[in-house]
């Protein structure tokens, strides 16, 4: 019986930076979880932004935020996991060395950013739509650190393949869509948010679906036995997952959560 479902948001449920989805998506998860299923929503996102796509059913799912960092449950925080100060802030003296990037940190409460780009604004606080502010510094707030993003001018991968090897050891480091690049403290997975739940509530992979469709997917793809990769993943992704669903063009996901529900129906 399926007891737990996870979705990521881009590129999976929507274009990557959307924040309209098909409503039907909130009246099947209504009718889930009603039916005791826990649903959660999970992202490289800071929790507002992901808010700006779930708020109406916030009070019934999680957030599993910036790549699991942060934990919210029903609407209240769970679970919060913090970068190393001195090696956060090492690792943003290195940056100073490399170019084509823009940087965000992420806390609980929102962005912090330093870059006063406007296309690079736009992005972050309007078609994001996440909460947060433009500041001096950002090393002011790396005590309230939990994970740092990178909008690569020209792609994530040859960054990513540059600060992997420097800093590979001290970091998670996600590739998290076409131009973002995602730095986390070791322990802050998808996957291991994912676990921390199911551990919590009892719940075994064999209870347990995920969506997913990029890099930063693959751990909480590994935690499920019955896990989808979008039609749109990158091949990798793909062999990481169990099966392939359709892509949110087509409203993929939404298609199995309807399945389910009949699968619940027909249990009882």
């Amino acid at each position: 019986m399926i007891r737990f479902i996870i979705s990521d948001i881009d590129g999976t449920l929507v274009p990557e930076g959307g924040s309209r989805i098909n409503p039907e998506y909130m009246d099947v998860i209504r009718e889930l979880t009603g039916r005791g299923v826990v649903f959660a929503a999970a992202s490289g996102r800071q929790a507002s932004s992901i808010d700006a796509v779930f708020h109406e059913i916030r009070d019934r799912i999680y957030y599993l935020a910036d790549n699991g960092a942060y934990i919210q449950r029903n609407g209240a925080a769970a679970k919060e996991i913090r970068m190393c100060v001195e090696d956060t802030a090492a690792f943003l003296e290195d940056l100073k060395n490399i170019s084509g990037y823009h940087a965000l940190l992420s806390a609980r409460e929102g962005y912090y950013t330093n870059d006063a780009d406007p296309e690079f604004c736009r992005l972050v606080f309007k078609q994001y739509k996440g909460a947060g502010h433009i500041v001096e510094n950002m090393a002011d707030y790396l005590d309230v650190c939990i994970k740092l993003s990178l909008y690569c001018e020209n792609g994530a991968q040859e960054i990513y393949s540059l600060l992997h090897e420097r800093w590979g050891s001290k970091f998670a480091i996600n590739i998290s869509g076409k131009y973002w690049l995602d730095i986390n403290d070791p322990a802050s997975t998808k996957g291991n948010a994912v676990r921390w739940i199911q551990e919590s509530l009892g719940i075994a992979p064999e209870e347990t679906v995920v969506f997913g469709d990029n890099f930063n997917d693959i751990s909480m793809l590994e935690r499920s036995v019955r896990s989808y990769a979008s039609a749109l993943s990158h091949p990798d992704v793909k062999k990481a997952a169990a099966y392939e669903v359709a892509s949110y063009e087509e409203d993929g996901v939404l298609q199995v959560l309807k399945q389910i529900l009949e699968e619940l129906g027909n249990e009882k």
